[in-house]
Formats: C-alpha cells, sequence, structure tokens
C-alpha cells in the first residue's frame, strides 16, 4: 500500500502533506456522504448543520494557504 501510494504522489507531483491532506479529504467526504445518505432525515439534518460550517472554515482556510503559498 505505501509503494502503491508513493508511486500516486510522483506521478501526481504532489508533497507528503497535500498527499495527507487529499486523502484525509476523500475520507472525511465519503464519512459525511455515507451519513447523509444512509441516515434518517433528522439526523442528516443535524450533521449537515454542524459540519457545514466547519467545512466552510476548513475550505477557506486551505485556499489561504495555497494562496499565501502560491503568492511567494
Amino acid at each position: 500500500m505505501k509503494q502503491i501510494l508513493a508511486l500516486y504522489q510522483y506521478a501526481a507531483g504532489l508533497n507528503r502533506r497535500s498527499l495527507a491532506l487529499a486523502i484525509g479529504g476523500v475520507a472525511v467526504t465519503l464519512g459525511l456522504v455515507a451519513t447523509i445518505v444512509w441516515a434518517p432525515a433528522e439526523r442528516a439534518t443535524l450533521v449537515v448543520t454542524l459540519i457545514s460550517p466547519v467545512l466552510a472554515a476548513v475550505v477557506a482556510a486551505v485556499f489561504l494557504d495555497w494562496w499565501n503559498r502560491r503568492r511567494m
């Protein structure tokens, strides 16, 4: 598994931090989608209500970090 990730990292031109963020983002997204799809409507609504501001803050932080690194 580690060799597959190393090959993907090399092919995509990603550093370890970007690769870890991408894998974590995909895992979190799949977990949220699974919760929303399979949970009862009330629980799914609660999850969306609680997670939306957190996800917005994370996306904004990642974007600002990328923007600042790009400008240097």
